[in-house]
């Protein structure tokens, strides 16, 4: 299960961070199409370091503190 605080890699082929790790941020439980923020260490082009990706696009690494 992706909680807040785990280790995840993007599985989202046109994502910029694709098959890179980041941090889930928050994952929101109201039924949206993509309720997990992830941030990441790097920033893409437009310079921002988070986005939102669906759970199905994002395979746990480890478990966060």
């Amino acid at each position: 299960m992706i909680n807040r605080g785990s280790i995840v890699r993007i599985k989202r082929k046109e994502s910029y961070w694709y098959n890179q790790t980041g941090t889930v941020a928050t994952v929101d439980q109201s039924g949206i199409r993509y309720p997990a923020v992830v941030r990441f260490e790097n920033v893409n082009y437009s310079g921002t370091n988070t986005n939102n990706f669906a759970l199905d696009e994002l395979v746990e690494v480890s478990e966060g503190k």
